[in-house]
């Protein structure tokens, strides 16, 4: 009998189990690649605990998913200073924290070490591949995963998600006030946006109102 997932299971949760899906039936049976979309459509189910469990180790380790297109919601909590300090009407100020977010995120993957990333998706493989050893998983036989995790998170970024620092490094929040220097904004807007603990307090403002669809199951 399958397991079958929960019915509000989030986007994030659903992609990554179907990625599982697809890699764990792949190297499994040779006989499974002629399924194709149907097959992970079929299975990724089984593979929903599992996803789930990535996306909340990904946020335990300090990293999110989050939309590469931002959301409304995510503009709307982006500037959270009084009234006289707001950067600018709120038109103007979609603009400025699309672009913002945009140089940080590039600065982010320019920058990034992705062993860490590589090392939480190979450990959801491995367990996903051999579930009655889970709490055995201990060595270094993960690794085997690496190239596959580097594809998913390829893939991810392909589809339209990144996967963010839960806080901007130095160099994410360098991006971010050149960002605003090069924007044809009003001298106090300049002023604002060139304050690195501004653009800090805004990227923490934006990544943390990502969409429940971003996010891990809510916890019971």
């Amino acid at each position: 009998m399958r397991i079958q997932s929960q019915p509000s299971d989030p986007k994030i949760v659903q992609y990554f189990a179907k990625e599982f899906a697809r890699f764990l039936n792949r190297v499994q049976g040779a006989g499974n690649d002629m399924l194709g979309s149907f097959l992970v459509e079929q299975e990724w189910d089984r593979y929903a605990e599992d996803a789930n469990d990535l996306v909340r180790s990904l946020e335990i380790a300090g990293f999110m998913v989050t939309p590469r297109e931002l959301t409304d919601q995510m503009i709307a909590q982006a500037d959270q200073q009084p009234g006289a300090n707001k950067l600018m009407g709120q038109r103007g100020a979609a603009l400025y924290i699309n672009a913002v977010m945009g140089a940080m995120a590039n600065a982010w993957i320019q920058s990034r070490d992705t062993d860490l990333l590589v090392n939480i998706i190979s450990m959801a493989l491995a367990r996903a591949s051999a579930p009655t050893g889970r709490k055995d998983m201990v060595d270094s036989s993960y690794r085997r995963f690496a190239k596959t995790a580097v594809e998913i998170i390829t893939d991810l970024e392909r589809t339209g998600y990144h996967i963010m620092p839960d806080e901007a490094t130095p160099f994410m929040v360098s991006a971010g006030v050149a960002e605003t220097a090069e924007r044809n904004t009003t001298g106090s807007a300049r002023t604002i946006g060139a304050d690195p603990e501004y653009v800090k307090k805004l990227y923490h403002n934006v990544v943390n109102a990502r969409p429940d669809d971003c996010r891990p199951r809510p916890k019971k």
